[in-house]
């Protein structure tokens, strides 16, 4: 347990230490969540959820960013960047085992999503009057399936990947359609009918859907929402198992 400690805590401040990590994870979702409850300010017709103020229909969304943020950008760079510069490699000729490597850096991510989540429900909560109407182990219980299943994303972009670059290409070739298509800024429902089947398969949508329920306190009927998020979690792992590689 020490092992896994030591080296997720050093993993925690090589990501506190990378700008790119601390904008995109903890202070574009912050920014995004000022900008559209404040700035903004108006609710885009389509959202069906009346009575609430704008901030609490946005911040979900909010949330939903610091996930694929932190999860989808931070796990393939630091993957492929370990892999060329010889990292991976020499982590593997150490007595450390392999589970405990893949728990430790795990737990560095994880620990990252979870100061993005702090931060940007601090900042709702004090400044914007965000409350979380409906039940909070629901809440908790979604946030943490999300991160599972972009941490999961994370690694099998990470292993496919061949290079730093060619990951990059792939998170922003996946990462910007989630952002357009997966209720952050617009509703499904004003989507054409031929691409809303396709909106709501994203990973990003039901994370974002099933969180802002929980928000607004409606009862979390839909639940194959859930077997959206197992399935791209299970395709994930599989295509990890399959094409990881140490060098």
């Amino acid at each position: 347990m020490r092992g896994i400690a030591r080296l997720a805590w050093t993993e925690f401040k090589l990501n506190l230490r990378d700008p790119l990590m601390v904008f995109w994870s903890i202070a574009f979702p912050c920014l995004w969540l000022i900008i559209m409850a404040v700035i903004i300010g108006v609710p885009i017709p389509g959202f069906d959820y009346q009575g609430l103020n704008y901030a609490s229909i946005v911040f979900p969304a909010g949330i939903s960013l610091v996930i694929l943020s932190a999860s989808f950008i931070g796990v393939p760079q630091t993957l492929t960047s370990y892999r060329e510069n010889g990292i991976l490699k020499r982590l593997r000729a150490t007595p450390v085992k392999t589970s405990t490597l893949t728990l430790g850096f795990s737990v560095s991510q994880v620990a990252f999503v979870v100061l993005g989540v702090l931060v940007l429900f601090a900042l709702s909560r004090i400044f914007l009057g965000v409350r979380i109407l409906g039940s909070r182990a629901a809440f908790i219980g979604v946030l943490a399936l999300g991160m599972l299943t972009f941490l999961a994303i994370g690694c099998a972009v990470g292993s496919v990947a061949r290079s730093f670059k060619s990951a990059n290409i792939i998170i922003w070739t996946a990462f910007t359609p989630m952002l357009m298509l997966s209720e952050l800024f617009l509703p499904i429902a004003v989507l054409p009918a031929w691409l809303q089947p396709v909106a709501r398969a994203l990973p990003l949508t039901p994370v974002n859907t099933l969180l802002r329920d929980i928000v607004f306190g409606v009862p979390l009927e839909d639940l194959w929402r859930l077997g959206v998020l197992a399935g791209w979690t299970v395709l994930s792992a599989i295509i990890t198992i399959r094409f990881f590689r140490w060098e």
